[in-house]
């Protein structure tokens, strides 16, 4: 029941930063009818700096909670993947160090990123079905990152979910979970928002 209510304020709170990230821009044209592969590589390049980021230097801080799975959970190698089988790179992460470092200082706001992360897998599935019905086979084998977990997408997010409630109810610290995933939420919207600015200044 406590568990129950915990994930009820975590989505209630976060609600209003999750919306602001699915109305990105870069967001939205990854799920328009119109959507084209450069525009699916440049969503990639801009998710990759803080996924690579936040696997480099906030996935040691959760070593100590072995069921995470954390070496299952990462995923910035797909998107590298999936930018090469597109023939193109990913670019030097530029979402430096210190952004980690200054806001996951604890277990708690490190969970409380990973469920944004983690939740966002969800998501992928469909964006990746999407991608395949309007580009078909120029995005085979392309959508690695996307579909992660694949059919384990629900497992994985259901044993993810079942830690978080543990961890915050065992540590007293649900409050700074969820400040942290909206906190998550805001960081991507505007990793998301600058990179995208700093891709269309270069193609101009």
């Amino acid at each position: 029941m406590e568990s129950t209510i915990f994930l009820q304020r975590l989505r209630s709170k976060t609600a209003n930063s999750h919306q602001l990230i699915e109305q990105n821009s870069a967001s939205q044209l990854l799920i328009s009818k119109g959507v084209t592969i450069a525009q699916y590589a440049h969503y990639l390049k801009s998710m990759y700096g803080f996924v690579y980021g936040f696997e480099k230097i906030v996935f040691p801080i959760l070593k100590h909670h072995p069921l995470l799975q954390l070496n299952d959970r990462k995923k910035s190698h797909f998107i590298q993947a999936d930018l090469a089988m597109l023939n193109q790179t990913a670019a030097q992460p530029y979402v430096s160090d210190v952004l980690f470092s200054t806001h996951y200082q604890t277990a708690s706001a490190a969970l409380g990123g990973m469920y944004v992360l983690e939740g966002s897998t969800l998501g992928g599935q469909i964006i990746s079905k999407h991608l395949s019905t309007v580009l078909g086979t120029t995005v085979s084998g392309k959508t690695t990152y996307l579909s992660a977990y694949a059919r384990q997408t629900g497992t994985m997010w259901k044993s993810f979910l079942q830690l978080l409630c543990e961890a915050g109810a065992s540590n007293n610290n649900e409050d700074e979970i969820i400040d942290s995933a909206v906190n998550t939420f805001s960081l991507l919207n505007n990793c998301l928002s600058e990179y995208s600015y700093k891709l269309a200044e270069n193609e101009n």
